[in-house]
């Protein structure tokens, strides 16, 4: 466990997160579309915007693929893009959206795999990104980051987007609300009325905040680090450099 961690609850064990993740997949994208009032693709873009024809990127807890997918579309047909998640619910819906897209392997592929796992082999990256994944690894955060630098090409970088809690009481207070109040909503609309309305706001709470994450980033040996908060902090975009 990380050192800054060892202050914070425990979070659901890996079963019962994959297991949540599998019963969201048909409607996970909706869900995510609808919390992120309409601007979850421009974060994702924003994260991407580095990648040029040709690249090779890992997306970290993939999900159903909506950041690899765009990442695909911008590495084009000599690029090569895996996404990896631990559930495997979620990566038969990338698998099922990509025999639909007409983008073909090897630029694009997906396997289920654990964070935690990383490097893998002798596979190396020019960039890893990931979308309101590291919550879900916290407990395991400097393990995971370090798999991610030894899996970057010299000079290759991370682009990290993550919920995180604001600090400023009020903010805090309407972040809480929203996510407690509005997004609970969706989840028992769209998945029933076994939607744990906590799990998000609770993980966010349970995770770092962003000068933390930053800290966290340096000790696993990134350098160059900057972050950019988006909705007056609730998310923000950590991007770094191997060292």
């Amino acid at each position: 466990m990380n050192p800054a961690s060892t202050t914070l609850r425990r979070g659901p064990d890996q079963d019962y997160i994959r297991g949540m993740f599998d019963a969201f997949a048909p409607r996970y994208e909706t869900f995510t579309r609808l919390i992120g009032m309409g601007q979850d693709d421009r974060l994702r873009r924003q994260a991407l915007r580095d990648v040029r024809p040709g690249w090779r990127v890992l997306d970290l807890a993939c999900g159903t693929g909506q950041l690899t997918f765009l990442a695909a579309r911008r590495a084009g047909p000599t690029g090569q893009v895996l996404g990896i998640d631990l559930s495997p619910g979620m990566i038969a819906q990338a698998q099922r959206r990509q025999a639909a897209s007409g983008i073909a392997g090897p630029a694009l592929s997906f396997e289920v795999r654990r964070g935690e796992d990383l490097p893998d082999g002798e596979r190396r990256y020019d960039l890893i990104v990931s979308a309101y994944a590291l919550r879900n690894l916290y407990e395991n955060i400097d393990v995971v980051l370090r798999g991610l630098r030894e899996s970057l090409v010299p000079g290759g970088g991370v682009a990290l987007l993550d919920l995180t809690e604001p600090v400023h009481p009020v903010l805090r207070t309407l972040y809480r609300g929203y996510f407690y109040g509005l997004v609970g909503l969706y989840g028992k609309a769209l998945f029933g009325k076994d939607y744990p309305v906590t799990y998000l706001p609770d993980s966010a709470q349970r995770f770092f905040k962003a000068h933390e994450f930053t800290a966290a980033l340096e000790r696993a040996g990134f350098k160059k680090i900057q972050r950019q908060g988006y909705f007056l902090g609730a998310v923000t975009l950590y991007r770094a450099v191997r060292a």
